[in-house]
């Protein structure tokens, strides 16, 4: 009931405000930029407080790819994006082995809502995540964990998704490092792909368009920049949320690979230097792990869009599903676990 209220709340932030396709609209005018022979990325614009001017801080090699998309008209674009980000969402869910039922339920949650609302990018990236450390034929409620050492995974569909998700959000390559360590030519396959179309861009823009993309990525950094989300190294002093943000990297090869996906997605909050309300999705594989009591009150924590709520969701997550690898009792118990010894009466009663 107290989640409910949070998302009605939340609702009205996400859809009534002039929030519609904003993350779409953000690129397009930056591709716009490019096209005319202007910088697409600004300096002014970290002084905007939302909306669609705010900055642009994808890689310059995602602009000849957005150009294409200024062509149609922007209403149609707009709808598209988000009806695929929907898509997306709901794959997602399903690979996680959600019931169908509780999808509407996960898609109001605000990580999911704003994120399609605005049809970021990240929706898409979380379902790549989901798809590369997990694998179909889970049970209901239990996703099914993806070996991706074994050799009939497909080696491009790990390089390809592992790199996907790092040339698209750099501050998050813990899935790349991942497939590094377990199907290494798979990886460094994807890496030279990247390298490639990047050596493309470079080429056709100048090495200063590059400049200029890391320049922005320095800006927001600065904790005074009031839009720049919920990352750890906000609230901490210069050099340890850096620090933090290395030894949870350092930490993907070693996490256990029957429970892969929880860990990496826990790293990827804890340790990334940008973090938005969307990017909490990679809580969700150890959300759906632990009690759900405790996962409704991370689901709350993280509603309150504040802060302090947010990273106390992310402590109270990781701690519970960390301590539940000694205390099974912290993870969603079975209906047979839950009432040992009792059997139900013929006919089904």
């Amino acid at each position: 009931m107290i989640l409910a209220i949070f998302l009605v709340r939340d609702l009205f932030r996400v859809f009534v405000a002039s929030r519609f396709a904003v993350d779409v609209e953000i690129p397009l005018r930056a591709a716009e930029r490019w096209l005319a022979g202007e910088a697409p990325y600004l300096v002014d614009a970290f002084t905007v407080r939302g909306g669609a001017a705010l900055p642009f801080l994808y890689p310059p090699f995602t602009l000849p790819f957005l150009a294409g998309l200024t062509v149609p008209p922007r209403t149609l674009v707009d709808v598209v994006s988000v009806a695929v980000m929907v898509g997306f969402a709901i794959l997602a869910c399903r690979r996680l082995a959600i019931p169908w039922l509780w999808i509407p339920l996960f898609v109001l949650w605000p990580p999911y809502s704003e994120g399609i609302a605005g049809g970021n990018v990240q929706i898409a990236l979380f379902a790549a995540f989901v798809y590369l450390v997990f694998a179909p034929g889970g049970a209901t409620w239990a996703a099914h964990p993806r070996d991706i050492n074994d050799p009939t995974t497909s080696g491009a569909m790990v390089g390809g998704l592992a790199t996907l998700i790092a040339a698209a959000k750099v501050s998050q390559p813990h899935a790349w490092v991942y497939a590094l360590r377990y199907r290494p030519r798979a990886a460094i396959a994807g890496l030279v792909v990247l390298a490639l179309v990047t050596a493309t861009t470079v080429s056709l823009a100048g090495p200063d368009l590059w400049q200029s993309w890391v320049a922005q990525l320095r800006l927001a950094s600065d904790p005074a920049w009031t839009a720049g989300g919920y990352a750890l190294s906000r609230y901490l002093p210069p050099g340890v949320g850096l620090t933090i943000a290395v030894v949870c990297l350092a930490a993907v090869p070693f996490v256990p690979r029957h429970s892969a996906g929880a860990w990496i997605g826990l790293l990827s909050v804890i340790g990334t230097l940008s973090l938005h309300i969307f990017g909490l999705l990679f809580l969700l594989p150890a959300m759906l792990i632990i009690r759900r009591e405790i996962a409704v009150l991370v689901a709350i924590l993280v509603a309150t869009y504040r802060p302090d709520g947010i990273w106390a969701a992310v402590v109270i997550c990781t701690v519970t599903f960390a301590a539940s690898t000694r205390w099974p009792n912290l993870r969603e118990l079975s209906r047979e676990q839950r009432f040992p010894g009792r059997v139900a009466e013929p006919g089904g009663g």
